[in-house]
């Protein structure tokens, strides 16, 4: 008999999601091939491997959480009424496998709403169901699937990332019956296939952990090792934020460019500075003196140069852009991205990722290369009759100068030799055929025969989906902009979707470089 532990409780709303919704955890396995350890008990950077699946899903803005048990049930749920989580026991895992758990879980979930008599008048819960050693997933991913249910209220929503489904899907109410009567063959896989590609919706997320499990030792050893890193999106998780975000040809071809040259500049420091350690080796000279204190990170270079302009279109892009990836979990690169509209560096201080980026977005106009002096002298004639607007163009300039010497000092060679085989007035990036398109010298971008305006010199549509609720007015808190319940961590709200204009304060302009 399969009972819930810890009683009928009302599944409640999200605020992103139609209709009810609990998180369930399949945590019934015997973690064969982790013996001797457990892995729904495991210990993950401070909490156990269930916490953290419980606690993600309420980051997301799930309070309910149910956790299918199966092997060791006592102690996992033990560890589940500790984390305020119901429980319901599967008698048949062993012989049934993971789908028996599923379909656990899922009468649970019908059970458990029926019982509290429905909510709001709306009959029918939906479910995510993530399998315990899932326990990357990031809270965003959660977060993206809620929202598109409002909008496909009926689907089998599915995180895909890569090409690749992963996990948790949602089920909404009305597939619990299919899925229940379901043969169960191939697995939960099998039966979503079952329902047909009509019942289906691909949600594109930036988590490379939905493709993620823990099924061995050396598994376990590189989720703990992951776990520190899931607030810096890799490259290819900046591109699917970006498609997450529905930025337009010319932010991509924009964005890309940036991070082409942020690159070259960061792998030709790091050149330099490991030279610089090593001396050269065949003369037994020291080779160039470089002040870089560590090597450059390549990787969050890339991302964050890709994600600079994700706010681009708000008064304030740069702040709003680190106040937005903050809200969604990336803020390893939220820094970086608010700083690059202006920096200032003390010749003491080593340069980092944040100059880089910066100075690699001074030398691209839309997506072709230029030099400094050019970039801000357009800006200088455009605003020769606005003094003070002029003064903040010429300070900002003469930092970026000032950068640039300081790159080339240190790297032992000029900018042009940095930058080769890029040049100016050449692509810094070129785009797929039939991809995001080109940046004309007339500010517009065109690809597939589409036309959009460029992301460097043009006002964007507010892109959709998750975004701050306000822009910030000046420098970015270091902390959310969500709401927070004291138990359960951030709430997130309902997402805005109207356009912010850019407004122009005294000495800055959206415009301006």
């Amino acid at each position: 008999m399969q009972t819930v532990a810890s009683g009928v409780t009302a599944p409640a709303f999200s605020p992103l999601s139609p209709y009810p919704v609990v998180g369930v955890v399949l945590a019934a396995g015997a973690s064969s091939r982790m013996a001797p350890d457990f892995k729904p008990l495991l210990d993950l950077c401070g909490a156990t491997v269930l916490a953290r699946c419980v606690e993600m899903f309420r980051q997301a803005g799930v309070a309910d959480v149910l956790v299918v048990t199966g092997h060791r049930t006592d102690e996992v749920a033990a560890e589940a009424a500790r984390l305020g989580a119901a429980t319901v026991h599967n008698p048949v895992w062993r012989e049934g496998g993971m789908f028996s758990s599923v379909r656990a879980g899922l009468e649970a979930v019908v059970r458990r709403g029926g019982e509290a008599g429905g909510i709001g008048g709306f009959v029918g819960t939906g479910g995510l169901l993530l399998p315990v050693d899932a326990a990357l997933v990031r809270p965003l991913t959660v977060r993206l699937l809620l929202e598109r249910a409002a909008v496909h209220q009926d689907r089998v929503l599915l995180p895909v990332f890569g090409g690749q489904w992963g996990h948790p899907p949602l089920l909404p109410p009305s597939v619990f019956p299919i899925v229940l009567a379901d043969s169960g063959e191939g697995g939960l896989r099998g039966a979503l296939h079952r329902l047909g590609p009509q019942a289906l919706e691909e949600v594109g997320v930036p988590d490379r952990f939905i493709l993620r499990d823990m099924d061995t030792p050396e598994d376990y050893r590189a989720a703990c090792a992951d776990w520190f890193t899931r607030e810096v999106p890799t490259p290819q998780e900046a591109r699917a934020l970006l498609g997450v975000r529905a930025v337009p040809p010319g932010g991509i071809a924009h964005a890309e460019g940036v991070a082409a040259v942020a690159v070259r500049l960061a792998d030709t420091l790091n050149a330099a500075h490991d030279m610089a350690g090593q001396g050269d080796i065949s003369s037994g000279q020291p080779g160039p003196r470089a002040w870089l204190d560590r090597d450059l990170d390549s990787g969050l270079t890339e991302s964050a140069a890709l994600l600079h302009d994700i706010a681009k279109g708000q008064p304030c892009h740069e702040a709003a852009g680190g106040a937005l990836l903050r809200d969604l979990g990336f803020s390893g690169v939220a820094d970086i991205v608010s700083a690059h509209r202006d920096a200032t560096l003390a010749d003491d201080q080593p340069l980092s990722e944040r100059e880089v980026v910066y100075f690699a977005d001074k030398l691209v106009r839309c997506h072709t290369v230029v030099d400094v002096e050019s970039r801000f002298g357009e800006k200088l004639a455009q605003w020769r009759h606005d003094p003070e607007a002029a003064s903040a163009i010429e300070g900002r300039m003469r930092r970026a100068l000032a950068l640039r010497a300081r790159i080339e000092r240190e790297a032992g060679r000029p900018l042009a030799d940095i930058l080769h085989p890029l040049a100016v007035g050449q692509p810094a990036w070129e785009p797929d055929a039939g991809g995001a398109g080109l940046c004309t010298e007339a500010g517009l971008c065109t690809g597939s025969g589409q036309a959009a305006l460029c992301a460097a010199n043009a006002s964007h549509r507010a892109y959709l989906s998750l975004a701050p609720s306000s822009a910030p007015s000046s420098a970015p808190s270091s902390a959310p902009s969500s709401a927070h319940d004291p138990a359960h961590g951030p709430v997130p709200g309902p997402v805005p979707g109207s356009a912010h204009d850019p407004v122009r304060e005294p000495g800055e302009d959206e415009s301006l470089p």
